[in-house]
């Protein structure tokens, strides 16, 4: 006897298209989002994987690449790992994360991307590369609106670390 095909209503067209060979993987992903009228959010990866974490929907990706673009600037965000929300696009990128703005680059292990919130926050292993010099940190958060950065040390007696351009 034949196997009878699901029958495809707009109610389950996305859950048969993943059940198809019982893999929840996606190759090439490629997410566009307009958070507002002023920003833009694209995330890429070379792999993806389809996750249900307390009824939320969560991508795990692999080879990442995030760009967030506004009207005055571009930040391209690239790591290892990455998990997004698909509903709040909160993303959070982990293992070899690099930040690239103007012409600054901050590298880490792990970041949040916050749209709810308007931040980013780039953790472990902090070092910051700017015209200007090197700078070693335990926390960087970026204000996506104000574009001011704070530069944080987890304890309080420790100081960041400094190393000015000649």
């Amino acid at each position: 006897m034949d196997k009878e095909e699901p029958k495809i209503t707009e109610e389950n067209l996305d859950s048969i298209e993943l059940n198809q060979n019982n893999n929840n993987s996606i190759q090439n992903l490629e997410y566009e989002i307009n958070i507002d009228e002023k920003n833009y959010y694209k995330i890429i990866s070379t792999s993806s994987e389809i996750i249900n974490e307390e009824n939320i929907e969560l991508l795990k990706m692999k080879d990442v690449e995030g760009i967030i673009i506004n009207e005055n600037s571009r930040i391209l965000i690239t790591s290892d790992n990455a998990i997004y929300n698909i509903i709040s696009h909160k993303t959070n990128f982990k293992e070899n994360v690099k930040i690239k703005y103007l012409d600054n680059t901050i590298s880490g292990e792990n970041l949040i991307l916050d749209f709810e919130e308007k931040k980013i926050t780039i953790s472990d292993n902090i070092i910051y590369d700017g015209l200007n010099g090197t700078l070693f940190a335990d926390k960087i958060k970026i204000d996506l609106v104000s574009k001011n950065i704070n530069i944080l040390m987890d304890k309080p007696n420790e100081e960041v670390i400094v190393n000015l351009k000649k």
